[in-house]
């Protein structure tokens, strides 16, 4: 494994100017967390530079690897290409989402093509009308957890002739339970590249991409913070916990994409990041970002309260292994945390990484 190249080669900043709502995209380098390099490329992997301005967004998502979806509060969206460094103009969403939606990434699958013909005529809720022409398989997610939005829960995806869409999902069924409040943190996880898991206040449900339609997993919640990455050489799924802010969690979900309810709460496995904080700083907030190969990044945002609560971003490569030769799934202290290298910068104006 120590061998294997990184999928992704950069990580996406999104960083925010004095004027509020006046945002830029950079880029940052990712191979120096994990891979011996000179001096000069480890200075130049810290250094980001500016990509492109955009005014009033609230929502940032990405779209496979290389492009950023951008919306703000009207529902105006675009997409913004890396590569090409050009903005691709979307059609407006159905309802704005605003920053406390959830997005997620789906791959289009054989699967999907075949139900845009079984399922449509029973299906109120399909995503493709006809099979797009070319290779455009993206598709993403948004589902704002407010249960007073006219719209919630809606999916961009590349229609026939090449055009985008926004396209209606039914809402998730804790929405009809009068006593739901939108939760501050919502778990979520992508299960089996075709199901979406999320977690209420009281349970978890799945929504099937492929037929469009939600049911009940279990009475238990799912114990991450925000989104678990899925690791396909542990066959688990990582997240930041819950319950513990300092400690990353694993639990298996593939059966929850087969079951037909009712699955039992998988056992989960914790796994301490050791963080030794220095006195003066304060931890504000983690975030997870899946770089491929069994990789991590951790990306903490620290206040540095003896300067006047300035930010610091700390940048750490891990990979989560089995202890020894003992790959079991299941069974509780069976992984460890290995880290690489970090890289710290001192900045107020980062907000989001993706």
């Amino acid at each position: 494994m120590g061998c294997q190249k990184l999928s992704r080669k950069c990580l996406h900043l999104v960083t925010e100017y004095q004027g509020r709502g006046l945002y830029s995209l950079s880029r940052m380098g990712i191979s120096s967390l994990f891979y011996p390099s000179t001096a000069a490329a480890e200075a130049a992997e810290v250094e980001y530079k500016e990509d492109v301005v955009r005014n009033l967004i609230d929502v940032f998502a990405l779209l496979g690897k290389s492009n950023i979806l951008c919306s703000n509060k009207c529902g105006y969206t675009s997409i913004y290409d890396t590569q090409e460094h050009a903005f691709i103009a979307m059609p407006d969403q159905n309802s704005p989402k605003g920053p406390r939606c959830i997005a997620t990434y789906i791959a289009r699958t054989a699967a999907h093509a075949r139900s845009d013909f079984e399922l449509s005529p029973k299906v109120d809720y399909n995503v493709f009308d006809r099979k797009p022409i070319g290779e455009r398989n993206d598709s993403l997610h948004l589902m704002h957890m407010d249960q007073d939005n006219p719209c919630s829960f809606e999916v961009l995806a590349c229609y026939p002739v090449g055009n985008w869409g926004w396209r209606e999902l039914p809402a998730p069924p804790f929405f009809g339970d009068p006593d739901y409040k939108a939760p501050g943190n919502v778990a979520f996880a992508v299960v089996d590249g075709m199901g979406i898991c999320v977690s209420s206040a009281t349970a978890t449900y799945l929504f099937d991409t492929v037929d469009m339609e939600w049911r009940k997993t279990g009475d238990w919640v799912l114990p991450f913070h925000a989104k678990a990455e899925y690791i396909p050489e542990l066959r688990l799924w990582i997240g930041r916990s819950a319950s513990r802010p300092n400690d990353l969690c694993a639990l298996d979900l593939s059966p929850a994409f087969g079951g037909s309810g009712d699955v039992p709460l998988p056992m989960v496995q914790h796994i301490g990041m050791d963080v030794d904080l220095p006195e003066e700083w304060s931890l504000r907030d983690r975030t997870l970002v899946n770089l491929g190969s069994g990789r991590l990044c951790i990306v903490s945002f620290f206040f540095h309260i003896a300067n006047d609560a300035q930010q610091v971003v700390v940048f750490t490569g891990v990979r989560v292994v089995p202890c020894g030769n003992n790959n079991q799934q299941g069974e509780r202290g069976h992984l460890r945390l290995i880290k690489h290298k970090s890289k710290c910068l001192i900045t107020d104006s980062i907000r989001y990484v993706l």
